[in-house]
C-alpha cells in the first residue's frame, strides 16, 4: 500500500536558491586605526562567515532536513525550554544574525508573493503547467490550490475545516481556499477558541495569498448567524452557494482539487439542486455519465456498484454491465490516482454467503463469476465473489488493493467500522479531483468542540496526493503516445 500524503506533511523540498554574487567589497577604513584594509577574497569571506557562525544564505541547500530553514522545521526542538541549557553558547550570543536571516527570508517570501499575484492576472491558479509535479520551481508555482466548500454551517463542517487548517500548518504543501463566509468562520473561531492564527479574505481566486488560509465569501452573510445543531433553510442555501462557487472555479481550471464538507441532503434541495448528494451533483456538472463512490484509507479502499439508491432497487441494478463499468473505473483510478501499476481487486457477492452455490441466490453464479473469469482471462487481477461477512471478519481485504462491494451498506459499514477516523470519500471516474470526509453533519456535537478533524485532514491530503499522481500519470501517458 502506498503511503499517504499525511506521511509527508513535513515537506522536505528545498527552498528556492538565490544566487548572491560574491564580489570583493570596496576598501574600507579599519575599525580602530583608520588604516586601509585589504579587500577580502572569496575564501577569506567564507572563513570569516564560518568563524562568525553566520548562515551562508543559500536558503538551506546545504542544510539537513531537506534544506528547510531551521525556524521552519516541524520537529525542531531549539525552542523547547528543556533544551535551552544545551544550546551552543555562541548561538545564544548572536541573535542578530538569525534575525537578519529571518528578515531576509520574509522579504524574499513577500517578493515571491507579489510576483505570484502578478502571474495570477494571466494564470489565476498560480500554477505553471510546464513544471514537473513536485518540483520546486523557486516560487509558489508548484503549490497546489485546494478548494474546500463549507457545507452546512450548522453542522461540524466549519469546525473540522478550521481545526484541520489551524496555524496555517498545511501551507508547506498546498494553498487552501475555503468557499464559505468569513463572518461564519470567525463566529466558530470565537466559539471554539481557535483565534491564534489569521484567515485571509479574498473576493476572487485571483486574490488569494499563498502564505495564508484563504476565505472567499460566497453568500450575503450580514444577517446570518450560526445555530449549531439546527437544520435551517438558510444553512442549506448557503451550502449550495459555496458549492456552486467552488465548482465554477474548478471548471475554470483555477483549482487543483475540491474537498467538500458535509451537507444536509434535505435542506440543500432546491430547483438548482435535486440530487441525493455531492457525487451526483458533480457528475451532472461535469457531464459524467458514470462514476465510482470510492472510500479510501491507508489500510482499505472500498468502491460500490450501487450507491445512493433504495435497497429495494439494488438487485435490478446489479448487472453484468454495471459491475464491469465499476471495475473499469476502479482499475483506472487505482492506476492513475493511486499509482498502482497492476491493481489486485476483490469483488464481493450480492447474497449472504455469496449465494452458497445457488442455495441463497443465483446472482453470483449467473452474473458475477462469469464476468470475473472473463476479466482474469484478459490478465486482470480480479477475484471473488467473496462473502462479505467472512471477508471483512478475517481481514482478507489486506491482501488486495481495493474491494468492490455490490451496494452501499455492504461496503460502507465495514469501511467505517475499520477506518472511520481517517476514512475519505473519493469520487473516481471524474475529470476533476474531489474528496470529502467520510462523516456527515453530526448536528448532535456541532459547536461543542468535540468534532475530530482527522477525516477532513486526510481528505485534504488525499486530494493533494491524487492530484499530483494523476498529473504524473497523464503526463507519462501523453509522452508514451508521442
Amino acid at each position: 500500500m502506498e503511503q499517504r500524503q499525511s506521511d509527508n506533511v513535513n515537506d522536505t523540498r528545498s527552498e528556492p536558491t538565490e544566487d548572491v554574487p560574491v564580489n570583493a567589497p570596496p576598501v574600507s577604513e579599519g575599525p580602530a586605526t583608520g588604516e586601509k584594509t585589504v579587500p577580502e577574497t572569496r575564501n577569506n569571506q567564507q572563513n570569516r562567515r564560518d568563524r562568525d557562525g553566520r548562515d551562508n544564505r543559500n536558503n538551506g541547500t546545504n542544510r539537513p532536513n531537506g534544506g528547510q530553514p531551521r525556524d521552519n522545521r516541524p520537529n525542531d526542538r531549539r525552542n523547547d525550554p528543556k533544551n535551552g541549557e544545551s544550546r551552543n553558547a555562541d548561538e545564544q550570543r548572536r541573535p542578530d544574525n538569525r534575525q537578519n536571516d529571518r528578515r531576509d527570508r520574509d522579504e524574499r517570501q513577500n517578493r515571491e508573493e507579489r510576483e505570484a499575484r502578478t502571474r495570477d492576472d494571466d494564470n489565476p491558479r498560480g500554477n505553471n503547467r510546464n513544471e514537473t509535479p513536485g518540483t520546486d520551481t523557486g516560487g509558489r508555482d508548484d503549490r497546489l490550490v485546494i478548494g474546500i466548500s463549507l457545507g452546512d454551517y450548522n453542522g461540524i463542517g466549519p469546525e473540522v475545516i478550521l481545526k484541520a487548517l489551524q496555524y496555517n500548518r498545511l501551507q508547506k504543501i498546498c494553498t487552501p481556499v475555503i468557499y464559505g463566509s468569513m463572518r461564519i468562520l470567525n463566529r466558530y473561531r470565537n466559539l471554539l477558541d481557535l483565534k491564534d492564527w489569521n484567515l485571509n479574505g479574498a473576493q476572487t481566486i485571483g486574490q488569494i495569498s499563498h502564505k495564508l488560509t484563504n476565505v472567499i465569501t460566497c453568500f450575503p452573510d450580514q444577517n446570518q448567524d450560526i445555530q449549531p445543531g439546527q437544520v435551517t433553510p438558510e444553512a442549506g442555501q448557503a451550502a449550495l452557494a459555496c458549492l456552486q462557487r467552488a465548482v465554477d472555479d474548478l471548471k475554470d481550471n483555477k483549482l487543483d482539487a475540491l474537498v467538500t464538507a458535509p451537507i444536509n441532503k434535505y435542506n440543500i434541495q432546491s430547483e438548482e439542486f435535486k440530487f441525493p448528494g455531492h457525487t451526483e451533483y458533480l457528475a451532472e456538472q461535469f457531464g459524467v455519465q458514470d462514476n465510482l463512490m470510492f472510500m479510501v484509507s491507508e489500510t482499505l479502499r472500498v468502491g460500490v456498484v450501487t450507491g445512493h439508491i433504495p435497497l429495494g432497487r439494488v438487485r435490478q441494478n446489479v448487472t453484468r454491465e454495471r459491475i464491469a463499468q465499476k471495475l473499469t473505473l476502479m482499475m483506472r483510478s487505482l492506476k492513475q490516482d493511486f499509482g498502482i501499476d497492476k491493481p489486485k481487486i476483490a469483488v464481493l457477492g450480492l447474497n449472504p454467503h455469496a449465494g452458497e452455490e445457488g442455495l441463497l441466490g443465483n446472482e453470483e453464479n449467473d452474473v458475477i463469476k462469469p464476468l470475473l473469469a472473463e476479466w482474469r482471462n484478459k490478465g486482470h487481477l480480479v477475484f471473488g465473489p467473496y462473502p462479505a461477512d467472512g471477508f471483512f471478519g478475517t481481514r482478507s481485504y489486506a491482501k488486495f488493493d481495493a474491494v468492490l462491494a455490490m451496494y452501499h451498506d455492504q461496503g460502507l459499514i465495514p469501511f467505517k467500522a475499520i477506518a472511520f477516523d481517517e476514512g475519505v470519500n473519493f469520487t473516481g471516474g471524474m475529470p476533476v479531483v474531489r474528496t470529502s470526509p467520510d462523516h456527515g453533519t453530526a448536528y448532535d456535537i456541532a459547536g461543542k468542540n468535540l468534532a475530530d478533524e482527522t477525516s477532513m485532514l486526510q481528505a485534504i491530503y488525499t486530494a493533494i496526493d491524487v492530484a499530483r499522481k494523476r498529473k504524473e500519470f497523464l503526463e507519462t501517458e501523453a509522452t508514451a503516445l508521442k
